[in-house]
């Protein structure tokens, strides 16, 4: 079929077409994604809006109250920024496992999360970080937490006429670690089970957690927070017991697929196992910035 590109020169043209065209249209960012379904006729959109061009869509800012992340920074770049590194450690950690290098160097965080395909890398580290979109459309901009934005397979809440335009990563409270584990056949498939913990102990009581929070990948229809498992943990001293305890209780909330790369019950075990092996490298980052000791 014939295809239609548009190039806008700003972002009230690119929302202007995306209004017009509404499903008609689709926004290409690094393509990673989107061609790969192109070329297997999974979907044949009249129109693609090419973002390429928006210099407001690109690049992060730190700012005080957390990191400002443009939706066509690429994964490369969250993987190799130092401002990344120092206040969201375990989202570079994330973006480092993503695919291969020209995955990495061409795929866009916003391509990454508005596609939502089972096993990305960036979701969990990124709903363990309580982050948030920006959603704009022509008449209003939206924020929308992270946790409420995936919908189902591959479907998201954008709305026809919007596009996904930033992301927004809040301060991590202070002596905060972090962990990213995935498990892959290979370092460049997706995750069949991808798990973000992020700690933050009590200031008074570094062995006690003051909230924990864990993020799951590859194992339901959406990346999911372990809110049960979460629960049992928060303003608790992780022992070896209460960690192999929220590893089983995550994976009684997750809903994990069959699939050629593993059945439901393998992922329910790598559940259990990569929860508790994340928690425990998390409590042993915390150890060697001496916090978590009592």
């Amino acid at each position: 079929m014939d295809r239609k590109l548009i190039r806008p020169e700003t972002m009230a043209q690119a929302l202007s077409e995306r209004e017009k065209y509404g499903r008609d249209a689709l926004p290409i960012a690094g393509g990673q994604s989107l061609l790969v379904m192109l070329r297997n006729k999974l979907i044949e959109p009249k129109i693609l809006i090419d973002l390429q061009t928006l210099g407001e869509l690109q690049g992060m800012k730190a700012q005080t109250n957390g990191l400002s992340i443009g939706a066509m920074t690429t994964i490369h770049d969250l993987a190799s920024s130092s401002d990344v590194q120092t206040a969201a450690p375990i989202l570079a950690q994330g973006a480092s496992k993503v695919g291969s290098t020209a995955i990495r160097n061409l795929g866009t965080i916003g391509g990454n999360l508005c596609h939502n395909e089972p096993g990305a890398d960036l979701p969990p580290a990124l709903l363990a970080l309580n982050a948030s979109v920006e959603l704009r459309s022509s008449k209003a901009t939206r924020q929308v937490p992270l946790r409420e934005f995936f919908r189902n397979y591959f479907e998201t809440v954008v709305a026809p006429e919007e596009l996904l335009c930033g992301v927004e990563v809040p301060k991590l409270p202070s002596g905060t670690s972090g962990v990213y584990l995935k498990h892959a056949i290979s370092s460049e498939d997706l995750a069949i089970v991808g798990v973000a913990v992020v700690l933050v102990p009590d200031q008074k009581q570094p062995a006690k957690m003051r909230e924990v929070r864990i993020g799951l990948g590859g194992v339901s229809a959406v990346p999911i927070r372990a809110t049960k498992a979460e629960s049992l943990c928060n303003n608790a001293v992780l022992s070896d017991e209460l960690m192999r305890e929220a590893g089983e209780i995550a994976a009684s909330e997750a809903e994990p697929m069959t699939d050629p790369h593993g059945s439901a019950d393998y992922r329910t075990k790598m559940v259990k196992l990569f929860v508790r092996r994340a928690m425990a490298a998390a409590m042993a980052q915390l150890e060697r910035n001496g916090n978590g000791k009592a």
